[in-house]
């Protein structure tokens, strides 16, 4: 299978996997920005992509930028036919704590070439929706929201 990828400047980073087993296409940014405590910010890329039909990408968070900063990945679903930017929707934490305050005014500072997010290209499910009177019964019923704990 290939990802064809198209270049809209000529400094934004082609996706690569870190190892051949990554389920993850590094994505980086193609800007600098600074994102105030609070605020979200959509991220450009400077790629455009054309997935196989039959499949989907999933963009995610990097396991190490967001556990290691105040940095969040909103999840992105980018439809096979969809041929714009590919722009990555972040958001830093209202606050962070410093020492022993909470500081209200800490911001975080995305430098273009940065490893932002993660493609994940999965298979696209085929899917009917079948409208029925009742549901199957299961032992799980109704519960959700932390039904079974917190």
């Amino acid at each position: 299978m290939q990802l064809k990828v198209k270049r809209l400047t000529e400094t934004a980073v082609l996706p690569v996997r870190a190892h051949q087993s990554d389920a993850g296409f590094d994505i980086c940014a193609d800007e600098n920005i600074t994102i105030n405590a609070g605020e979200t910010v959509t991220v450009s890329t400077g790629l455009s992509i054309a997935i196989p039909e039959g499949y989907y990408g999933r963009l995610k968070g990097r396991s190490g930028l967001t556990s290691k900063t105040a940095l969040r990945v909103q999840e992105g679903t980018i439809d096979s036919d969809y041929r714009g930017e590919i722009k990555v929707i972040c958001d830093v934490r209202d606050a962070m704590l410093s020492g022993d305050v909470w500081n209200d005014e800490y911001y975080l500072e995305i430098t273009k070439g940065a490893k932002i997010a993660q493609l994940i290209i999965q298979p696209l499910p085929t899917v009917d929706v079948v409208e029925v009177d009742e549901l199957d019964d299961t032992d799980r019923g109704d519960g959700g929201f932390g039904s079974t704990g917190v």
